[in-house]
């Protein structure tokens, strides 16, 4: 069977996204998910300290908060394409 484009629509939706490629590829994208995954990290070691009685309920959701704030704002950064962005600050 063919692999034009009529196939890859009857495949998976008139909707589909063209499949990734070196000419598609954004670095801002790997850059975005790797300060994601950073902070899930971040969220994860915070979530233990407070389960072994380390940080109280109230100093994990103001550093989740903190942590979560500066994600976003690199996020804003990293749209605008600011040069203020720095990718491994949180």
């Amino acid at each position: 069977m063919s692999r034009t484009p009529e196939y890859r629509e009857q495949l998976h939706g008139a909707k589909s996204n063209p499949p990734i490629s070196e000419y598609n590829f954004l670095p801002e994208l790997m850059v975005g998910q790797a300060n994601l995954r950073k902070f899930g990290q971040q969220v994860s070691v915070i979530r233990e300290l407070e389960m072994k009685g380390e940080l109280s309920r109230f100093e994990s959701s103001q550093e989740i908060k903190r942590l979560w704030n500066h994600l976003k704002q690199e996020t804003e950064n990293l749209a605008r394409g600011s040069e203020q962005f720095c990718p491994h600050t949180l």
